[in-house]
């Protein structure tokens, strides 16, 4: 005899309980827009009040009753791997655009104090948030409905910005900008996250949301794209990596295959190798590449090739520049790399350098000052910026911070 499926109906207690998380959920967004919070002190209710309230949600949500998500036990493995992946892809996709529209130092701290101060106000605001999400798409649903999911979307995307932000949308101009640089991404990672806690749990949404909210918060350098570039990267990612996944995992679901750990850990490296690189390339560490793309320290440097340039990190570099060392610095914008031919030090102007280009008639028209130096020539390999020198062939380009 075929044995018949249970249908899921959700229950009085589960509707009175996503009822009762909802409240404490607008509880504390009103508490946090509210004088209170002013009354209270700044620092002290953000790095302490607010995420010792999520905290407790997130308790309190795992001592009631347990609702498993969609997913099968032995399916966990493969949508953890994918929810990495998604992650991971969107940070570098974000540096990719930023290394062509620009790139910007992060306004957070990066000191220990700063890091476990910003640790303190993200993680119990991520995973309070992610129970919640959690929590009201298995009581509600056990199927994909996306009515739920929007619904769950709009109240987590709502919830993230501040009342005054809505209140300060005083045009149609303004309200756009905002819509499409900020609420509309807001709204394509929640959906994307409410998504993979259907299918998996708080945890999943963690692992997909926890890498992108720490590599903005922890990564000393940001891209500076325009709005538009924004918004588009912001809304398109999540939405290709919601229909990507459903289809992946409709397939995986079918044929009850799973990852190896070996594609776990090669992705890993692969990511970690990918930063670095991209780290490197826009100048965290001590050395940094720059392009060259005119012809005025030819024959030795040639345009197209590319610089490795020493960071100039304070005055005892400065001191410990000689004439002949080739430098790298800034004149208007411009970063240019000519060699030191006199070294002036006077009363009025302190410590300035005479440079010229290799290939240059007559030396440079104006001293360089201290202050203006970025670092010294130390190795150059040969052709390999043309690409960047078809996008950006206008000045010498450096893509450090």
């Amino acid at each position: 005899m075929e044995q018949r499926k249970t249908k899921f109906i959700p229950t009085r207690a589960s509707y009175k309980n996503c009822i009762l998380v909802i409240m404490l959920t607008m509880s504390i967004y009103i508490l946090e827009n509210s004088p209170a919070a002013s009354l209270i002190g700044g620092t002290l209710f953000t790095y302490v009040i607010k995420p010792l309230l999520w905290f407790g949600v997130a308790v309190f949500i795992w001592q009631m009753p347990h609702i498993k998500p969609t997913a099968k036990l032995r399916h966990k493995k493969f949508i953890y791997l994918w929810a990495f992946i998604f992650g991971v892809a969107y940070v570098l996709i974000n540096l990719l655009a930023g290394l062509l529209g620009g790139i910007g130092k992060s306004p957070y701290s990066h000191s220990l104090l700063g890091i476990i101060k910003n640790l303190i106000y993200v993680v119990p605001l991520l995973t309070g948030g992610e129970f919640v999400r959690s929590y009201l798409v298995n009581s509600i649903t056990k199927k994909e409905n996306y009515f739920v999911f929007i619904m769950i979307a709009l109240l987590m995307t709502f919830t993230s910005f501040s009342i005054n932000k809505y209140l300060g949308l005083s045009n149609i101009e303004g309200t756009v900008q905002f819509a499409a640089e900020y609420f509309a991404p807001e709204f394509s990672h929640n959906l994307f996250a409410t998504y993979l806690v259907y299918l998996g749990g708080p945890s999943v949404s963690i692992i997909y949301l926890g890498i992108i909210q720490g590599f903005h918060w922890l990564s000393p350098i940001l891209p500076n794209l325009k709005w538009i570039n924004t918004a588009l990267i912001g809304i398109l990612c999540p939405i290709f990596f919601l229909m990507t996944f459903n289809s992946v995992y409709s397939g995986i679901a079918l044929k009850k295959k799973q990852k190896e750990d070996d594609d776990i850990l090669s992705w890993i490296v692969t990511s970690i190798v990918s930063i670095a690189m991209i780290w490197f390339a826009v100048g965290v560490f001590p050395i940094y590449p720059s392009v060259i793309v005119t012809g005025s320290m030819e024959p030795e440097i040639k345009p197209g090739d590319v610089i490795l340039v020493e960071k100039i990190t304070g005055i005892e570099d400065i001191n410990n520049l000689k004439v002949n060392d080739v430098i790298q610095f800034q004149r208007d914008g411009i970063f240019i790399s000519h060699r030191i031919i006199d070294i002036l030090n006077t009363e009025e102007n302190g410590l300035q350098f005479k440079t010229k280009g290799d290939n240059n008639q007559s030396p440079d028209t104006e001293p360089v000052k201290s202050q203006d130096i970025r670092g010294t020539i130390k190795y150059k390999v040969s052709k390999i910026g043309w690409l960047t020198m078809l996008i950006k062939s206008d000045k010498e380009i450096s893509i450090d911070l």
